[in-house]
């Protein structure tokens, strides 16, 4: 991608899991000197190492990782939030001469560090007072405020919905702005950028998901469920993740460990055929085939070229 040479510069990598991203940007950054930036909305949790196939203490020390291990697996944790630790990450790596790595395949991060994201008042607790309105006069007359509010919201809102209608109201009464100015995006990073999305073949990336969850079990993933679970409780956040809300009905003896793996690889397989989706659906990114023998070399060559101004 074409910028001005004398901002920043951020290489990603991104793809659906058990893509081998992993192994590929540990090679990059190994060759080149760059240092990895998380982009993976589990990787974040501490504890959950096996279940979200977190770098090794070895691959830690070959290269310098960052935005690994931020929070407990009963801590929340949005886009927002990932925006507001990696801007000042990305930044001190750029203040320190190193050039970051982005890796991962939470596209909502990326998206928000990118473009950043809108200034938008997170819903009240309980139910929201517009609720009330809705049940004593129906849809049209939340339609009618939201229009006696902001006229041009209309154009920007589902109006048959009455969730939609009702979350408009709460952002134009709650900020006294219209629709249109909450949600224009701020905060993005301003960088020069060369992104790299890839996959496998269907098949390839299916067995690779099979193999890499009896990759995970064998390495003690029960254990680490079960040590999680005992600490949180199961409703939370980071608990909810694949790998670790499939164990739930087998901790009380409801399945074995055979139906656990199953729905594990299920569950993994739809989550990477979303990723992939997300991916395909935005412009300028081109699919890398991860598969391919000659790729590391290629890639090497091409991120080093253009590290060095040759675009």
């Amino acid at each position: 991608m074409t910028g001005d040479s004398r901002r920043p510069r951020l290489v990603a990598l991104l793809g659906p899991t058990a893509s081998g991203k992993s192994g590929l940007a540990l090679e990059l950054a190994a060759a080149l000197g760059l240092e990895i930036v998380n982009c993976d909305s589990r990787q974040i949790y501490r504890g959950m190492e096996v279940g979200t196939a977190k770098p090794t203490p070895v691959e830690r020390a070959r290269v310098p990782h960052h935005l690994l291990d931020l929070v407990d697996p009963d801590e929340p944790f949005s886009a927002g939030d990932y925006l507001r630790v990696a801007r000042p990450c990305l930044e001190g790596l750029w203040q320190a001469g190193r050039t970051p790595l982005l890796v991962g395949g939470t596209g909502f991060y990326f998206e928000a560090l990118l473009h950043g994201l809108p200034d938008l008042p997170a819903p009240g607790p309980g139910p929201s007072p517009w609720q009330g309105m809705l049940e004593a006069e129906g849809l049209p007359a939340l339609v009618a405020e939201l229009q006696r509010r902001d006229p041009d919201a209309a154009g920007q809102v589902d109006l048959a919905n009455p969730r939609r209608v009702i979350r408009a109201l709460e952002i134009v009464a709650a900020t006294g702005r219209p629709l249109a100015e909450s949600r224009r995006r701020a905060g993005g990073i301003e960088a020069d950028r060369l992104v790299i999305v890839g996959t496998r073949p269907r098949h390839d990336l299916w067995e690779r998901i099979r193999s890499r969850t009896e990759a995970m079990c064998a390495a003690g993933l029960r254990a680490e469920a079960e040590r999680l679970f005992a600490a949180f409780p199961a409703d939370a956040p980071g608990l909810r993740s694949i790998g670790y809300a499939e164990w739930v009905p087998c901790l009380e003896g409801r399945v074995g460990e055979d139906e656990v793996k199953r729905q594990i690889v299920i569950h993994t397989r739809q989550y990477a055929k979303r990723q992939e989706t997300w991916f395909r659906k935005r412009p300028g990114m081109p699919f890398r085939n991860f598969a391919d023998p000659a790729l590391p070399s290629r890639l090497r060559e091409e991120v080093a070229g253009w590290l060095a101004g040759g675009r």
